[in-house]
């Protein structure tokens, strides 16, 4: 199992009150966003931690250099800073093609309660899922779950949606084979104007199983503004 993190955003939005080079540098409980993710990913089963950064991010780079872990650690750099996430995702689909793969965002902050219940389920196919939809802000991505709790569409263009995704997902190498398809056929001579979850949402299929894992809690923050960095940090440090 491959372990991937896309962390090749420009972090504009943040970046318009706060000067900081990325925002996964951004500290929560004394431990920065992108150390938070690589600490629980490295107590999983997986071989190997592939991380997607822009090569202009100098001290992110520097600290995933020096960062301790006894799982093999490599950087995959994307510059294109006019496509969206999916290509990141495409890049790294020589490391991750035929293989099961957990992957998450280096801006994301999540209780460690959510992801040890995650990591506990046993389904090969699995998104985390915050079904409260009062927490829904706008900008997440939505999950449909049909009566059979199946994930039956992940995008952000749902009307009728029965949770949030936290952006925490595990798929088979069946599934992410899909996805690098989709990617494949879906750009512009390298240029990708889709976010990675249209690659999700166009790859699940009746037969595919994709089982929603509930959160236990609202801990969680995907953390693109200064506004969300300071309710995260007031929330979960106090």
């Amino acid at each position: 199992m491959i372990a991937l993190i896309y962390a090749a955003g420009s972090s504009i939005r943040i970046k318009k009150t706060i000067k900081i080079e990325h925002k996964s540098l951004l500290i929560i409980k004394k431990k920065k966003l992108i150390e938070h993710q690589l600490n629980w990913i490295k107590k999983t089963k997986v071989n190997k931690i592939v991380i997607v950064v822009n090569s202009k991010h100098q001290k992110l780079i520097k600290f995933i250099s020096n960062y301790k872990s006894n799982i093999p650690l490599k950087i995959i750099y994307n510059n294109d800073e006019k496509s969206k996430n999916m290509k990141s995702f495409y890049l790294a689909r020589k490391e991750i093609r035929n293989k099961s793969v957990i992957f998450t965002t280096s801006d994301l902050f999540c209780d460690k309660k959510n992801i040890s219940k995650f990591l506990k389920s046993k389904a090969k196919n699995k998104i985390l899922v915050d079904t409260n939809l009062k927490n829904y802000s706008g900008d997440e991505v939505l999950v449909k779950i049909n009566e059979n709790s199946i994930v039956s569409s992940c995008s952000k263009k749902i009307n009728n949606f029965d949770g949030l995704a936290v952006g925490i997902y595990q798929f088979s190498s069946e599934f992410i084979n899909k996805m690098i398809n989709y990617c494949r056929t879906n750009n512009n001579d390298g240029y990708f104007d889709e976010s990675l979850y249209y690659a999700i949402d166009n790859s699940i299929g009746e037969y595919q199983n994709i089982f929603p894992i509930q959160t236990v809690n609202d801990l969680w923050y995907d953390i693109d503004t200064y506004k969300e960095y300071i309710l995260a940090k007031k929330k979960y440090e106090s």
